[in-house]
């Protein structure tokens, strides 16, 4: 065999070896990839440790402590005049007692519904961001409660997602 067909089948070797490397690798690489399309993030932990959570239930916690106080407040007065008999008195007070705790049943369900309103409103934007950022096709969300029932462990990604989220919310 002339030395020039050697050189022209060695190089269609060479040529076809590399397409095939230049597939696997592709096929390797599309693979790879779409594992990381789908992930997902632990609702609770999420709302839980992001710090506007925190930060509103503390703010709210105050405001039905005082309201708290002040009922339990009423409620001293109203065992006072229950126990001098002053049925005059003890029936107003039943009264603004019974208002003050529609008071404080009214304002937990206000803040519980507003807190969850507000943080989940800005988790989701962060998640977004986030998801986009590390070219996610989609993010999931469980409760632990049946959503998802095994992922593998890469696909959980609710501590990346949480301490993004906590670091826009403090600005940074």
């Amino acid at each position: 065999m002339d030395p020039l067909k050697k050189k022209y089948i060695l190089s269609l070797l060479i040529i076809n070896a590399l397409l095939i490397i230049v597939v696997i690798l592709l096929s390797f690489l599309t693979f790879f990839n779409s594992e990381q399309d789908i992930a997902f993030v632990d609702n609770v932990k999420l709302f839980n440790g992001f710090n506007m959570s925190k930060d509103l239930g503390e703010s709210n916690n105050v405001k039905v402590k005082i309201q708290k106080r002040k009922r339990d407040s009423l409620y001293n007065i109203y065992s006072i005049f229950r126990e001098q008999d002053d049925n005059e008195k003890t029936k107003a007070l039943e009264l603004q007692l019974r208002s003050e705790d529609q008071e404080l049943k009214r304002m937990n369900e206000y803040f519980s519904k507003d807190l969850s309103q507000k943080v989940w409103s800005r988790l989701n934007q962060y998640i977004k961001e986030y998801g986009e950022s590390k070219q996610y096709k989609v993010v999931l969300g469980t409760q632990g409660n049946g959503n998802v029932m095994y992922a593998q462990k890469g696909i959980d990604i609710t501590a990346e997602v949480l301490i993004y989220s906590n670091e826009k919310y403090e600005g940074n």
